[in-house]
């Protein structure tokens, strides 16, 4: 219940701010958040502490090194393609992270004495495996629902 509730704070975030840069775009580099960099941030990060939080010794810094590794490579991969400015990289992970913390913060509280990670474990691999190349279209909707808005709600620029 807490990583949906994490869930939902960062694709909102990240949504929100989305549509927000797209009707009124900042004087910089940054005009879209990364929500390949927060959503990856939020969904390796938090399987990476759980992971770590039911290792110990070595296995456990080889997890939080194997989660770095791999959301930073997401959020460099975003640069080098050219999807994303470094600025926008940054703030997905910041969105990302505040969404960690959050999870974290719940996690440990009411952490297990026994977890079973073998099926996390399966489930995650199983749903990289099946969404492997496919392409969500979420930019497009976000950039027609900011249209909407500046045109008919009249979304202001703060």
């Amino acid at each position: 219940m807490w990583w949906l509730a994490a869930a939902a704070l960062c694709v909102g975030s990240t949504g929100f701010l989305k549509i927000y840069f797209f009707v009124c775009p900042p004087l910089s580099d940054l005009q879209s958040p990364s929500g390949h960099t927060s959503l990856s941030t939020l969904v390796y990060g938090t399987l990476t502490f759980a992971v770590a939080v039911a290792s110990t010794g070595w296995r456990r810094y080889a997890a939080i090194g194997a989660g770095i590794l791999f959301v930073g490579g997401i959020g460099i991969s975003r640069i080098l393609i050219h999807a994303h400015s470094i600025p926008e990289v940054m703030l997905g992970s910041i969105m990302g992270l505040v969404a960690l913390a959050f999870f974290a913060y719940e996690y440990w509280r009411y952490r297990p004495l026994q977890p079973r990670l073998q099926p996390l474990l399966v489930i995650c691999v199983l749903v990289m495996v099946l969404l492997n190349g496919q392409q969500l279209r979420a930019e497009d909707l976000l950039h027609a629902i900011g249209i909407y808005l500046s045109d008919h709600a009249g979304m202001a620029c703060l």
